[in-house]
C-alpha cells in the first residue's frame, strides 16, 4: 500500500507540473489587447519625439586663387605677391528664388575697403538669365555702379561663365576681389581681413582671411640678382 501512495502522489505531482506549464505557455501566445497594443505604439512615437532633427545647415564660405569651386578647401592665408585676385564662394544650402547676396570687406583696422552686391535667382525659371539672351545684341546704358552690383546668372567677361555655381550639390555665388595691381597691393594692405556676408540686406555670417605682406629679398638674394 505504501508503494502504491507514492506512487499517486509522483503522478500527481507531474500532472500539476505540466498543467502550469501549459497554462504559462498559453498566457505567452495570447493575442495582445488593442489598448497594450495602443500603449506600445504610444511608446514608440515618444521615442521617435525625442530624437534629435538633424540641424539645418546655414551658409558656408571658402576662398580660392581660381574661379571654379573644385578649389574648395579651408585654406584662409594667401600670399599678397603670388595672388592677383582673391575668389571668394558663398554657399547657400536650401535657398531658391531670387535674392541679392552683399560682400563686405573689411581692412584689418576695421574699416569698410569695398562692397560688392550681386544678384542671383536659383530654381524655375531665371529672368536674369533670360533677360541677357533676349538682349544680348543690344546696347543698353551701364547701371550707375557696375562695379556693385552684377546678375551672377549673366555671362560675365574674364573666363568667368557664370557666378551662380556648384559646390557639392549646393547654390554658390562668387565675389571677386581684385588684388594684383589694386591699392591692396600699391599699400600693402596686409593682415586679417574679414568678409561680412549678407542675404537681402540680413547679415548671415561673418569670416577672416589673411593676406600675407610682400616681403622685400634679403640683401644677399638682392646682390646675386644684382650680378645676374
Amino acid at each position: 500500500m505504501g508503494r502504491i501512495r507514492l506512487a499517486i502522489l509522483i503522478f500527481a505531482s507531474l500532472g500539476l507540473l505540466w498543467c502550469s506549464q501549459e497554462a504559462s505557455a498559453q498566457s505567452s501566445r495570447r493575442p495582445v489587447k488593442p489598448n497594450e497594443e495602443k500603449g506600445r505604439l504610444d511608446s514608440d512615437a515618444r521615442l521617435v519625439a525625442r530624437r534629435p532633427l538633424p540641424r539645418p545647415r546655414g551658409p558656408e564660405i571658402f576662398y580660392c586663387e581660381t574661379p571654379d569651386t573644385s578649389c574648395r578647401t579651408t585654406q584662409d592665408t594667401f600670399p599678397i605677391a603670388d595672388l592677383r585676385d582673391l575668389f571668394v564662394f558663398v554657399v547657400w544650402p536650401g535657398v531658391s528664388g531670387q535674392h541679392v547676396q552683399t560682400v563686405e570687406f573689411l581692412l584689418p583696422g576695421g574699416s569698410i575697403y569695398s562692397s560688392r552686391k550681386t544678384r542671383f535667382s536659383i530654381g524655375g525659371a531665371s529672368p536674369l538669365a533670360a533677360s541677357a539672351l533676349a538682349f544680348n545684341n543690344e546696347v543698353s546704358p551701364a547701371p550707375a555702379a557696375p562695379h556693385l552690383v552684377a546678375d551672377a546668372n549673366k555671362v560675365h567677361p574674364e573666363g568667368i561663365t557664370t557666378l551662380l555655381m556648384k559646390s557639392r550639390g549646393d547654390s554658390s555665388v562668387l565675389t571677386v576681389l581684385p588684388v594684383g595691381g589694386s591699392y591692396i597691393t600699391q599699400r600693402n594692405l596686409s593682415g586679417t581681413w574679414r568678409a561680412r556676408v549678407f542675404l537681402d540686406d540680413r547679415l548671415v555670417l561673418e569670416s577672416e582671411f589673411t593676406l600675407l605682406a610682400h616681403q622685400p629679398p634679403t640683401p644677399a638674394r638682392a646682390e646675386v640678382e644684382v650680378e645676374r
